[in-house]
C-alpha cells in the first residue's frame, strides 16, 4: 500500500515561567501573544483543507510526556507532547492552555523530542515537508554544550528538517546572547524564518483557500476532417463557493452534541391528489409543464432527444478579434489550453497555432462538449503570449444570441451634452488623482492598492470567520465582520487626499439638481369632459406642449358574471338568474363547479362544495328535480369509482341525495332503495356478471 502523502508541522509552545512575564504594563505577556498566534494558525490549517498534519508539544509543562524521556532518564524533562501528529481539529485549539506555568525547558531537548516524533513516532506517512515552529522568548538557557548542539544541528540538516522561530525577531542585529545566536545557525542550517508575532499574525490575516494541483480536461483539437491536436486543458479561474463540501451532522436536542454517523431518514413517495393514495414508483411517469399543462414524458421519447455525441473541441471557424467584446462572453471561468503533456509535435503545433493567431489578430470559435451527454457548448479560443512563463490558448464559453439582452440608450451626440476643455480636464485630475497603482507613501512596501489576483475576497473571508467563529461559540450570534475585512471597502487614505480638490473643482463647474420622482396619481374624467388643455403656462414662463386629447374606451366592467365559478359559486348563481338565466341553463355551470371544488381539493374538507350543492338542491326542490337526480347519479358513480368515499357519506349524511317524491311532485323516485337497486341494475350488472358464476365452473372451462 502506497503511503500516505502530506506536510507535517510540529508546534513547540513555550509556556514556561519565563513567558509570563510582561515586558510593559498595557501590552500582553508573551503566554498571551504566543496562545493567539498558535490559535490563528491551526484554525487557518483547518480552513484550508490541505493535506496537513499538526502536532502540538508544550515547552516548560508541570508534565512530562514524550517517548525520549521514557527512554532517558533525568533529560528531556517538562516536555509534553499533549497532540501528535494528525489533522488539525477545533479540539486543538479548544486544548490550549489557558495559563502558564512554573517550570522550565530546554528549547534544543524539545527540537529533539520533536524531530524524533517524525522519524518514529509516526508510520505510514510520506512527509514532503517536515517542519518545526518554535514559539518561545529564549529566556530560558540550554543546558546543552555546543558539541552536542552540532549534532543536534547536522542531524536536522541531513533529514530536511526546517526550523521556524515565531516570538523574537531573530533578524533583528540588537537581540543578543548565546541561545538567539545558536537559534540563528538553526535557521541558517535548515533553510528556516524568523518573524515576531507582529508579522506573523499579519501574515495570518486572511484565509488561504487549499492549494489544488489542476486536472487537466485531455481532448483531441479538431481543425476540419483530417487535423487533430492532443491537447489539455486548465482552468484557470472559476467562481467557487467559500467552502466547497460540508459534513453534515445531526445534533440531539437532549445531550446537545452533534454526530456524523446518525442523519434524518426521509422518504420520497408519489400521491394521487384525487383519491390521496400511494402510487408505486414504476406507474409514475415523468413530465414537463408547459404553460399550465403538464406534457408527459415517457422512456419512448428519450429515444427522439438530441445527442451531443462524444466529448469534443471541434473548430468552427475563425473571426477578428473585434467581434469578441466582453458582453459576448459569458460563463463561471477561463482556461487555458495547451498541447498534451509528453508530446512535443503538439506543443510546437500550439505555439505555431497561437502566434499565428496573435499575428493576424484572430479568435477561434469552437464547439465543446465536455463528456457524452453533456449539452455542447460554444467558446473562443484567445492567443495568450508570456514569454516568461507560457504560450498557450485561453478559452472562454461565448453567449448565444438568445441570451444577449439589447438595451437602447438615447443619443449623447448633441450640443447640450458637449463638455468643454476645462470640464474634460477636471475629469482628468480626478481620475489622475485616483490612481490605485500610487495609492501608499514610502512607508508601505507596495504602493499598489487592491492589485489584481491578490486581493482577496471580503465575502469569502467573512463566511470562513463565521464557520472558525461557531466552531469556537456555538451558543453565541455571528460576529460583525472585522475591521481587517472592512478595510477592503474603504478608500486608501492616500486617494481621498489627492481626490478632494478635483472633487471640490467639479462640484463647482456642474450644478447637480435632485430630481424627485413623483407618483403617478389617477386622473378621473367624466363623460362630459371634452377640455384640451392648450398653451398652459409654468409660473417660470415656460410654454407645455399641448395635450393629446382624451379618447373615450369602452371600460369593461369587472363585476360582470358570464359564468358560474368555483371563487363564489353561489352568488354566480344568484346574479345570473337576476340576468334572466333558467335553472337548465345554469345547472350544468353550478354541477361543474361543485365537481371542480371536490375533486381539486387538497385540504381534505369539502364545506365549500357541499355548502354549494345543499344551494343548488334547494333550487331544484323549488322549481325542477331532473337536473339535480340526474347528476347526482352519474356524480356518485364517479366518486364511487375514484375511491372517494369520504364525499359519499358526506352526501348522505347531510341528506343531499336524490330528491324523493314527497319533496317534489315532478320526482321520478319514491326513496333511495329504488334508486340504489336502479343504479345497480343499470351499471353495475353487466361488468359484475362473471362475479355471480360459481368458481368451479371458471376452472371447468379453463381445463377445456
Amino acid at each position: 500500500m502506497a503511503p500516505r502523502v502530506c506536510d507535517g508541522a510540529i508546534i513547540i509552545l513555550d509556556i514556561g515561567k519565563n513567558v509570563s512575564q510582561k515586558e510593559e504594563k498595557d501590552e500582553k505577556s508573551f503566554f498571551i501573544e504566543a496562545r493567539e498566534f498558535v490559535s490563528r494558525l491551526i484554525e487557518r490549517k483547518i480552513l484550508s483543507q490541505g493535506k496537513n498534519l499538526v502536532g502540538l508539544l508544550l515547552l516548560g509543562s508541570k508534565k512530562t510526556h514524550n517517548r525520549m524521556a521514557e527512554e532517558c532518564d533525568d533529560a528531556f524533562r517538562h516536555l509534553d507532547m499533549i497532540l501528535e501528529l494528525q489533522e488539525p481539529t477545533w479540539e486543538m485549539i479548544r486544548n490550549l492552555p489557558e495559563t502558564p506555568s512554573k517550570s522550565r525547558g530546554d528549547w534544543i531537548e524539545a527540537l529533539i523530542v520533536a524531530a524524533d516524533h517524525f522519524k518514529n513516532g509516526i508510520s505510514g506517512i510520506k512527509f514532503t515537508s517536515k517542519k518545526i515552529i518554535l514559539v518561545t522568548n529564549f529566556m530560558s538557557a540550554t543546558c546543552l554544550d555546543g558539541s552536542d548542539i552540532e549534532q543536534v544541528m547536522n542531524g536536522f540538516k541531513e533529514d530536511d528538517f526546517e526550523l521556524d522561530v515565531i516570538g523574537p525577531d531573530l533578524s533583528d542585529n540588537s537581540l543578543k546572547g548565546e541561545d538567539i545566536e545558536m537559534a540563528k545557525k538553526f535557521i541558517e542550517t535548515t533553510n528556516g524564518a524568523t518573524a515576531s508575532f507582529k508579522d506573523a499574525m499579519r501574515y495570518l490575516l486572511f484565509h488561504k483557500k487549499k492549494v489544488v494541483n489542476s486536472m487537466p480536461w485531455n481532448v483531441d483539437l479538431s481543425i476540419g476532417p483530417n487535423i487533430k491536436i492532443p491537447v489539455s486543458s486548465y482552468i484557470r479561474l472559476k467562481d467557487e463557493p467559500a467552502v466547497n463540501k460540508w459534513m453534515k451532522a445531526v445534533k440531539d436536542p437532549v445531550t446537545l452534541t452533534s454526530s456524523t454517523t446518525e442523519a434524518i431518514i426521509k422518504n420520497k413517495i408519489h400521491m394521487n391528489t384525487e383519491n390521496q393514495t400511494v402510487v408505486n414508483h414504476d406507474a409514475v411517469i415523468s413530465g414537463y409543464h408547459y404553460g399550465q399543462q403538464i406534457i408527459p414524458f415517457t422512456e419512448c421519447d428519450k429515444s427522439l432527444l438530441y445527442n451531443s455525441g462524444e466529448k469534443c473541441l471541434s473548430l468552427y471557424g475563425f473571426t477578428h478579434s473585434s467581434n469578441i467584446s466582453w458582453q459576448n462572453l459569458r460563463g463561471d471561468g477561463l482556461s487555458y489550453v495547451f498541447g498534451r503533456k509528453g508530446d512535443k509535435k503538439a506543443q510546437h503545433t500550439i505555439r505555431c497555432l497561437v502566434e499565428c493567431l496573435h499575428e493576424m489578430n484572430l479568435v477561434g470559435l469552437v464547439r465543446r462538449v465536455y463528456n457524452k451527454g453533456c449539452a455542447p457548448k460554444m467558446y473562443a479560443l484567445m492567443p495568450v503570449i508570456d514569454n516568461d512563463n507560457y504560450i498557450c490558448l485561453s478559452m472562454a464559453e461565448v453567449c448565444y444570441s438568445d441570451e444577449i439582452k439589447y438595451m437602447t440608450f438615447p443619443s449623447t451626440n448633441l450640443k447640450r451634452f458637449e463638455c468643454s476643455d476645462e470640464e474634460v480636464n477636471a475629469f482628468k485630475d480626478l481620475i489622475g488623482a485616483m490612481d490605485l497603482t500610487k495609492a501608499y507613501d514610502d512607508t508601505f512596501d507596495d504602493t499598489e492598492a487592491f492589485p489584481i489576483a491578490e486581493t482577496v475576497s471580503p465575502a469569502v473571508q467573512y463566511v470562513l470567520d463565521c464557520i472558525a467563529f461557531r466552531a469556537m461559540n456555538p451558543g453565541k450570534p455571528l460576529p460583525k465582520p472585522r475591521d481587517d475585512i472592512m478595510m477592503l471597502f474603504k478608500v486608501p487614505p492616500l486617494v481621498e487626499k489627492r481626490s478632494r480638490e478635483p472633487l471640490e473643482k467639479l462640484k463647482n463647474m456642474f450644478s447637480l439638481v435632485k430630481i424627485q420622482k413623483k407618483r403617478k396619481q389617477e386622473v378621473k374624467h367624466t363623460v362630459t369632459e371634452d377640455k384640451t388643455a392648450q398653451n398652459d403656462e409654468k409660473p417660470n414662463g415656460h410654454v407645455l406642449e399641448d395635450k393629446i386629447p382624451l379618447i373615450k374606451l369602452p371600460v369593461a366592467n369587472p363585476t360582470l358574471v358570464t359564468k358560474i365559478g368555483t371563487n363564489t359559486p353561489v352568488d354566480d348563481f344568484k346574479t345570473l338568474v337576476d340576468n334572466g338565466k333558467t335553472l337548465t341553463d345554469l345547472s350544468i355551470g353550478m354541477t361543474d363547479a361543485i365537481e371542480n371544488l371536490v375533486y381539486c381539493n387538497l385540504d381534505g374538507t369539502y364545506s365549500k362544495a357541499l355548502t354549494t350543492m345543499k344551494f343548488f338542491r334547494a333550487e331544484c326542490v323549488k322549481a325542477d328535480p331532473t337536473p339535480y337526480n340526474d347528476w347526482i347519479i352519474k356524480f356518485k358513480k364517479t366518486l364511487n369509482e375514484r375511491k372517494i368515499e369520504d364525499v359519499i357519506a358526506l352526501i348522505c349524511s347531510n341528506q343531499l341525495d336524490l330528491i324523493l317524491k314527497e319533496e317534489n311532485n315532478l320526482s321520478t323516485y319514491d326513496n333511495l332503495n329504488s334508486c340504489e337497486s336502479q343504479l345497480y341494475e343499470n351499471d353495475t350488472v353487466p361488468d359484475g356478471t362473471e362475479l355471480t358464476i360459481d368458481q368451479e365452473i371458471n376452472d371447468l372451462f379453463d381445463e377445456m
